[in-house]
């Protein structure tokens, strides 16, 4: 009777011993709710946003149809830096600097000097000082005088350097020319180019290569223009220095819809001049 007592009490151990580590098994469903909101977020988009922000800056589509329809006193000048009225082009004028020079030498420098002539060897523009010349130096096209350089011009440069002693070291520079440049004169934009590179010879027909002149010209006149536009035509004749300023200044009227009273035209007759200087300016005021 003992046995059988003791095999049963070992027989239920067994059972209870199902659960290796005597976790309890829990059976059953439970119902929970989630009460924390989820957020969501509605993107938003304006379909006005690219013209709005033309819009806000006072900068305005503007074409011919539009001033013939408003009254012209009451044009915003801005209507002009609209960047939808620019015309891409590869820049052929220049900008403040016309020649950059960057001066290297190996050996001590005492003083330097830099000397820019014309075709006829005559000086233009001198640059001198004592000690290592700097690490570069530009030419904005100025004489000493302070005057604008003839456009379409020759210029050669020499660059020379002493030594404590006085020993000169001289470098000359390959001939250069540039045919266009826009500069600062009194508040006013100037715009300068020659006459070779607009007009074909003896002729205020224009040339093929005037027209990428004369698309930055109209570019910089929508970009500066304030009140007025000038063309003045350098000639020795001066019935072609009429003729040239006309041609630019229709073309100028024709490219960015300025008022005719916004844009006039003054021919610059000189006796004598030489057809290599003959020019157009274009001063935006």
């Amino acid at each position: 009777m003992e046995f059988l007592i003791a095999l049963l009490l070992f027989s239920q151990e067994t059972k209870t011993s199902e659960h290796d580590i005597g976790e309890e098994v829990i059976k059953g469903e439970a119902t929970m709710k989630v009460e924390e909101q989820k957020i969501y977020l509605s993107p938003s988009f304006n379909v006005f946003a690219p013209l709005d922000s033309i819009l806000l800056q006072e900068e305005y589509l503007f074409d011919e149809k539009l001033y013939m329809t408003i009254d012209a006193l009451n044009t915003p000048i801005l209507y002009l830096h609209s960047e939808y009225l620019r015309t891409p082009v590869i820049g052929r004028l220049m900008y403040g600097t016309i020649v950059l020079f960057v001066p290297s030498f190996k050996t001590t420098v005492s003083s330097w000097e830099l000397v820019i002539t014309d075709t006829n060897g005559d000086d233009v523009r001198k640059y001198a000082e004592r000690g290592l010349p700097p690490t570069s130096i530009s030419w904005d096209g100025r004489t000493d005088k302070d005057n604008m350089c003839n456009m379409g011009e020759v210029y050669n440069y020499t660059f020379t350097a002493f030594d404590a002693v006085g020993n000169p070291t001289r470098i000359v520079g390959h001939p250069y020319t540039f045919n266009g440049i826009i500069y600062d004169e009194q508040n006013t934009k100037i715009i300068a180019i020659a006459a070779d590179v607009l007009f074909k010879k003896d002729s205020f027909k224009l040339t093929d290569e005037a027209v990428q002149y004369l698309d930055e010209v109209t570019n910089l006149i929508k970009e500066h223009f304030k009140r007025e536009v000038v063309v003045y035509s350098y000639s020795e004749s001066e019935t072609l220095a009429k003729s040239r300023g006309e041609t630019i200044m229709d073309k100028i009227i024709e490219e960015t819809v300025l008022p005719k009273e916004a844009i006039k035209t003054s021919p610059r007759f000189i006796a004598g001049l030489k057809p290599k200087y003959s020019k157009i300016e274009i001063v935006i005021q």
